[in-house]
C-alpha cells in the first residue's frame, strides 16, 4: 500500500519530536548523575547536603500527604459501599446487601452439595402502630426487632430487612432442626420485647415462614416459596 507524501512527513516529524525528547531527556540524566557524582558530592559537599535534604523533606511531606488522601479516599469507599448494602434504619442488610449475600452462599452451596433455611419474618399489624402512634413510634419497633433479631440468630447466619417490615434471615448449611429450633427461639425473643411509647407499652408479633433448600434451587423459587409459607402462617 503506497504512503502519501503528508503522512510521510507527519511520522518524520513524529520521530523527530521522539529524538529530541530521547535526547532532552539523556541531558537531564547526564546533568543528574555529574551532579550526584562521588567526585561532584565531594566538591560541593555542604551545598549538596542542604539541597538533598531540603528535596527530602519535601519529598517525605508529600509521601504523608499522599497517604492521607489515599486513606481518606479508602474511608470514603467503604462508608459508601456499606451505604449501599446495609438499611440506615436498623444497621442490617438491606433487600440489595441481603440478595448479594444469598447468591455468594448459593454458589458456595453449589460447591459442597450443601442446601441450608432462608426465613422469611413479618410484623402482624405493624401499620396499626404507624397509623395509631406515628411513624417514629413504628421506626423505634423496627430498630429494636432488628437488634433483637441479630442477637438471636447464629454467628454465620444473616439478617437483613427487605421490605418495610418484612425481614430476612439466611441460614446457610442449617439442618431442619436447627431451623426449627431456630425460629422458636425467634418467636419468644419477639413476645419478649416490650415498646414504651408516650406512657403506653407496644407490643407486636410476627408471622414467620421457612423453606429449606437444596444447594441446586434458584435464589428466587427459594425466596418465593419462604414467602408463601410465611403468608400462610399470616392467614392462620
Amino acid at each position: 500500500m503506497q504512503i502519501s507524501q503528508k503522512t510521510s512527513k507527519n511520522r518524520t516529524l513524529s520521530a523527530r519530536e521522539t529524538i529530541v525528547t530521547a535526547r532532552d531527556l539523556s541531558g537531564t540524566i547526564n546533568q543528574l548523575t555529574n551532579r550526584l557524582s562521588p567526585k561532584s558530592l565531594f566538591k560541593n559537599y555542604d551545598q549538596n547536603n542542604m539541597e538533598l535534604d531540603k528535596t527530602l523533606k519535601y519529598a517525605l511531606l508529600a509521601m504523608e500527604e499522599a497517604e492521607k488522601r489515599i486513606k481518606r479516599q479508602e474511608n470514603r469507599i467503604k462508608y459508601l459501599e456499606s451505604l449501599s448494602v446495609t438499611d440506615e434504619l436498623t444497621q442490617l442488610l438491606n433487600r440489595r446487601g441481603f440478595l448479594m449475600q444469598f447468591r455468594y452462599s448459593l454458589s458456595i452451596s453449589r460447591r459442597t452439595k450443601i442446601g441450608g433455611a432462608v426465613i422469611i419474618l413479618d410484623l402482624d399489624g405493624f401499620k396499626n402502630i404507624n397509623d395509631s402512634y406515628g411513624h417514629a413510634a413504628g421506626d423505634n419497633v423496627l430498630e429494636s426487632l432488628g437488634s433483637c433479631l441479630s442477637t438471636t440468630v447464629r454467628d454465620t447466619d444473616f439478617v437483613g430487612r427487605i421490605g418495610g417490615d418484612e425481614f430476612s434471615i439466611l441460614m446457610p448449611g442449617a439442618t431442619r432442626k436447627t431451623v426449627t429450633r431456630r425460629i422458636t427461639r425467634i418467636h419468644a425473643a419477639i413476645s419478649g420485647l416490650s415498646f414504651p411509647w408516650n406512657d403506653k407499652n407496644l407490643a407486636i408479633t410476627a408471622s414467620i415462614g421457612r423453606y429449606d433448600y437444596i444447594s441446586t434451587e434458584k435464589q428466587q423459587d427459594i425466596l418465593d416459596h419462604a414467602d408463601a409459607n410465611m403468608y400462610k402462617k399470616k392467614l392462620r
